[in-house]
């Protein structure tokens, strides 16, 4: 995966960015068969009030795209939210496009069938 980690208010440490990286993992490790050039991310980190850090997210994979955003007191766990919320999206998706090919699946097997009731009865 391709990653481009930056922020608007603070400096990203190389040691924020392997946290970044690692927690990213997850959902790389869901999309091995897409090649990594077909497949980014850009995380902007920033801190925000109350002594926070609010996490930013922007995945592409093979064109599909899905955004996040979450806050919480610490980098680490605001990343895990991140990711968390990116993964309920991913599944949500792909359960909905399992959906979509199992009623096309039976839509074109119900065609078939009228195309060959309607060849036997001619």
């Amino acid at each position: 995966m391709q990653y481009q980690i930056t922020s608007d208010n603070m400096q990203v440490s190389a040691s924020m960015e392997a946290l970044t990286r690692e927690k990213f993992l997850r959902i790389d490790h869901r999309f091995k068969d897409v090649e990594s050039g077909s497949k980014w991310v850009r995380v902007v980190v920033n801190t925000v009030p109350g002594d926070q850090f609010e996490v930013k997210a922007h995945l592409n994979v093979k064109g599909k795209e899905w955004f996040s955003d979450e806050t919480d007191y610490s980098l680490e766990s605001a990343l895990i939210r991140t990711v968390e919320e990116l993964i309920v999206m991913i599944e949500k998706d792909t359960d909905n496009s399992a959906k979509r090919t199992v009623e096309l699946t039976a839509q074109d097997l119900l065609e078939d069938e009228i195309k060959n009731e309607e060849n036997v009865v001619e």
